[in-house]
């Protein structure tokens, strides 16, 4: 009697081509553990608006995984590519590690914490990829001559130089005080130019490639200058403001990086309410208040701490509002205290 044994190939994990919404990974994973795809795209989803998580996880599987058919996932196969060059491998492992420390405070909703800053590691690290030399497998020609391919003048120089005119010409008119340069519009100013000239340089057969890191460069610094949203060039170093009296208290005050100390204990309030703005960019914000008036504080900080009379808040995003009542109820301040990153207190005395 005869007996037929039948052997099964192993189960192999990898992204099918059909049934993909995008890189294939919860595909593969439903037909691997036998499961419905939805329960991982779920999953997957709730991760990358509970932290971000999420994103990092897919990425990694998207990367690990093969694609059907093919023998090496992306990332055994770029490995390979590169054994000879580990620089690039280094590089991407920067970028990776960078990429986690951004998306671990990165969300959705109900605010983007540091979501665009991980967009652009991304997109740099994108465009570093494409920049970056690769090997030519093309045999050389039948005659055995190889002709040089023409030497493309580099766009660095060019826009090195207008970088240097601009950002000269608007420090020295704003030290002069003819105008208070708001940063936000130059940097936003100098990416718009900076994209049009690399849109040029493509164009003309030019070296863009030095361009281009300029580029992301200065889109960095915008990315901070916007999500600070506060000006980061009004001064630097530690700043102490006493006003004595109602006469001497500013409607606004500003400092942008170092500790910036309000005191506004001594200023004999008037009655009805007094309005007051104190904005720093990076670093530690306290304000002092009188003990006996009525205050009514507006706290935020893009990432650090906030503490209102006691009560602290730490984090991302911060936006506290607290009005603590006084004996002299027929004189009130309201304080807008503002920090992009670092610690705001507001203190009675």
């Amino acid at each position: 009697m005869e007996t037929t044994e039948t052997i099964r190939e192993p189960r192999r994990l990898s992204r099918p081509r059909d049934g993909r919404w995008l890189g294939g990974v919860s595909a593969a994973l439903g037909a691997y553990f036998d499961l419905s795809p939805a329960i991982y795209r779920i999953a997957f989803v709730a991760l990358a608006l509970a932290g971000g998580t999420g994103i990092l996880l897919y990425v990694a599987a998207w990367l690990v995984i093969p694609g059907e058919g093919e023998e090496d996932s992306i990332a055994a196969a770029a490995l390979k590519r590169n054994r000879e060059r580990p620089s690039r491998a280094v590089g991407l492992a920067v970028l990776a590690f960078v990429a986690i420390v951004a998306l671990s405070e990165a969300r959705f909703w109900p605010s983007p914490g540091n979501l665009w800053l991980a967009a652009a590691i991304g997109g740099a690290a994108l465009v570093w990829w494409q920049m970056s030399p690769r090997s030519s497998t093309q045999p050389p020609p039948a005659g055995g001559t190889v002709t040089a391919a023409p030497l493309r003048r580099p766009l660095f120089p060019l826009a090195a130089g207008g970088l240097l005119v601009v950002v000269g010409t608007v420090a020295l008119v704003d030290l002069l005080g003819a105008w208070n340069a708001d940063w936000r519009i130059v940097l936003g100013a100098l990416v718009v130019a900076t994209g049009g000239l690399v849109a040029a340089g493509a164009a003309t057969g030019r070296s863009v490639a030095s361009v281009i890191g300029l580029g992301l460069l200065l889109a960095a610094l915008l990315v901070v200058a916007v999500a600070i949203r506060v000006p980061l060039f009004v001064g630097i170093g530690d700043r102490f403001e006493h006003p004595a009296s109602a006469t001497q208290l500013d409607s606004k005050y500003e400092h942008g990086i170092g500790d910036f100390n309000v005191n506004l204990a001594d200023v004999a309030v008037p009655v009805g309410e007094t309005h007051v703005k104190a904005t720093l960019g990076i670093g530690d914000l306290t304000v002092h208040v009188p003990r006996n008036v009525t205050v009514e504080v507006d706290g935020r900080a893009g990432a650090g701490e906030v503490v209102i009379f006691g009560h602290s808040d730490d984090g991302t995003s911060i936006h506290d509002h607290v009005r603590d009542p006084g004996v002299a109820s027929a004189r009130s301040l309201v304080v807008d205290a503002h920090v992009g990153v670092g610690r705001l207190e507001v203190v009675r005395g």
